[in-house]
């Protein structure tokens, strides 16, 4: 009950500090709509954090393993729901490509070298649809008169699924990598390891700034991490396995695809280095991807500018 009474005290702080922004001066002041419906679109870049890349030492989280050399074009759409400048209600969906190999450990001599012989690479695309909200903390302190600032920095959250498919590069072909149970997903040898789907969810994150001058058009930058709820987005998650499985479960044809693509090494250091149980990945994180945008948005329901 305590709780409850603490909730009611933040909402009713917020009703008595969230009045009606005047956008328009001289004689002809017009109030700001309580709510603004507003349409855009953004454009951007697209990177990720898998298993696959990184930088020099143990791989890490976040921003130290970014590649930035992997970085790949991203476009999006989105309607969103603004009450009182305050809060946004936003429904944004996101099409880009991400995408990362170990030759970019090439020259690293220390225990990331490792990574480099494993010798593995993937791409894949993205296409996502998220609902998310946007807090804007600095419209809890103008008052009622006060004119709306121009800039209104934020946070964002939400929640999200995607599709993704990771492909590999094999005799100047993209192959799909899913179908070839490059790590025996499915197989009755490996009861764990099931078969991954290539629909996930994932939990967007972020912050940004919003640039509005009460006109036609808003303008927001925009950096958005995304959780994610699958360790195959580069199709590398745990261990090797036996080669020989790989004939009993797929087609010839498949069969060889895939022990060319579960393990690389030899490409690199001329001998088959690995054996069945010996690290491929890490299954302890899971991988995630993010966006750097820049959005404008249309404002429908606004009535005329300053």
């Amino acid at each position: 009950m305590k709780n409850h009474c603490y909730i009611l005290l933040l909402i009713s702080f917020f009703c008595l500090h969230v009045n009606g922004q005047y956008y328009f001066s001289g004689n002809d002041n017009k109030e700001e709509p309580e709510l603004l419906w507003e349409l855009g679109g953004s454009i951007g870049a697209m990177n990720c954090l898998t298993d696959l890349g990184g930088n020099k030492g143990p791989g890490k989280k976040f921003i130290k393993d970014i590649n930035r050399n992997k970085t790949q074009f991203c476009a999006g759409l989105f309607a969103s729901l603004t009450w009182h400048s305050l809060l946004s209600l936003k429904l944004e969906g996101t099409y880009g490509k991400v995408t990362s190999s170990d030759d970019v450990l090439k020259n690293i001599q220390d225990i990331a070298r490792e990574r480099y012989l494993r010798n593995l690479h993937f791409k894949s695309t993205i296409a996502e649809i998220t609902l998310a909200a946007e807090f804007h903390p600095l419209f809890l302190t103008i008052s009622e008169d006060a004119p709306a600032p121009l800039f209104s920095p934020y946070i964002t959250g939400g929640i999200g699924i995607f599709h993704y498919n990771p492909q590999a590069l094999l005799n100047n072909n993209w192959v799909d990598l899913r179908p070839l149970h490059t790590e025996g997903q499915g197989f009755k040898e490996y009861p764990g390891r099931r078969e991954y789907k290539l629909i996930s969810w994932c939990v967007p994150l972020g912050a940004g700034i919003k640039y509005d001058r009460a006109g036609l058009l808003n303008y927001r930058f925009e950096i958005l991490y995304r959780f994610t709820g699958t360790d195959y987005l580069d199709d590398v998650s745990t261990n090797y396995i036996n080669p020989e499985l790989f004939s009993h479960y797929l087609t010839e044809q498949k069969a060889a695809m895939a022990i060319q693509l579960t393990d690389r090494s030899i490409n690199v250091t001329g001998i088959n280095r690995t054996k069945e149980g010996s690290k491929r990945g890490n299954p302890k994180d899971k991988d995630a991807y993010f966006t750097c945008s820049i959005k404008v948005s249309m404002v429908l329901n606004r009535g005329k500018s300053r």
